[in-house]
């Protein structure tokens, strides 16, 4: 394949190579921890150019600026379709910039695993899941195929965006994903209960802000041997201010003896994304 057609296995990685000489060539350079973003500095201010297979994101803060990054680029690959302004919509997320901050939200996908559910969601919950969300049930009655195949479709439309808006649905997600091949009734209800909080809060959007600190603010812990087999459930997350930017709820795949180890595991997982974090941001 010598030319990127949509939709083969080699199309991202001949376009990747392809944007990447063309920013190269315009004195772009390449984050050394994320090669699809890419920096240079432009009347004093940095030019950002940030992308997932084919959609684009560049910002800067004069406009004139952005025009002529564009007008670039449409240049070599002909006439582009080209959002402006404070409202995007990008790799499914809508992100709003206003007053400092951005907010994030994806209805669209709410609404589409909610209407994938075959039983109606009325029930009032002020939470996503209850104290008994990791409790297992050894002598469940196991979901038919149809049931099961729709459960495993909703928690994967489901796992996408927690990763990307709703941070809140995390924990109860984690041990969802960890049922879809073996889901059985108890399962099914607490999926129903997750998507009747999601109805409810379907117009949360997360805010993310930078405070004038400069300071990259971590946090990590452990719910101590509360999954069935006594392995503990970790949780992390980085803000700049206001917000999770990154954030991760998941069981751990040793098993401890103690809180206090559950919670170093929990340290040392986080590390990795606290040093990658810090050099990509030098």
């Amino acid at each position: 394949l010598n030319k990127a057609l949509y939709g083969t296995l080699k199309a991202a990685r001949l376009f990747f190579d392809n944007l990447t000489e063309h920013l190269t060539a315009a004195g772009f350079v390449a984050n050394q921890y994320d090669p699809c973003v890419m920096n240079k500095i432009i009347d004093g201010s940095q030019c950002t150019i940030a992308w997932h297979v084919d959609d684009i994101k560049i910002s800067h803060k004069k406009q004139s600026v952005l025009e002529d990054v564009l007008n670039y680029l449409q240049e070599r690959y002909g006439k582009l379709s080209i959002t402006r302004g404070t409202k995007h919509t990008f790799v499914g997320m809508d992100l709003e910039f206003k007053n400092g901050r951005v907010e994030i939200a994806m209805q669209s996908y709410l609404q589409e695993a909610i209407e994938a559910f075959p039983e109606e969601i009325a029930a009032k919950v002020a939470s996503p899941a209850s104290d008994h969300l990791y409790t297992v049930n050894k002598n469940g009655k196991r979901l038919p195929e149809d049931r099961r195949e729709c459960f495993h479709h909703i928690v994967a439309k489901l796992l996408f965006l927690a990763t990307r808006a709703r941070p809140d649905l995390q924990p109860t997600i984690s041990f969802l994903t960890s049922r879809c091949t073996v889901a059985d009734e108890d399962d099914w209800k607490k999926l129903k209960r997750l998507l009747c909080y999601i109805k409810d809060t379907i117009e949360l959007r997360l805010t993310l802000r930078a405070n004038a600190s400069n300071i990259v603010m971590w946090w990590a812990d452990a719910a101590f041997a509360v999954r069935d087999d006594f392995k503990s459930q970790s949780g992390r997350g980085m803000s700049l201010g206001t917000g999770m930017i990154q954030c991760k709820s998941h069981k751990q795949s040793t098993t401890e003896n103690s809180s206090t180890t559950a919670e170093l595991v929990s340290s040392s997982d986080a590390l990795i994304m606290i040093i990658w974090t810090s050099n990509f941001l030098k």
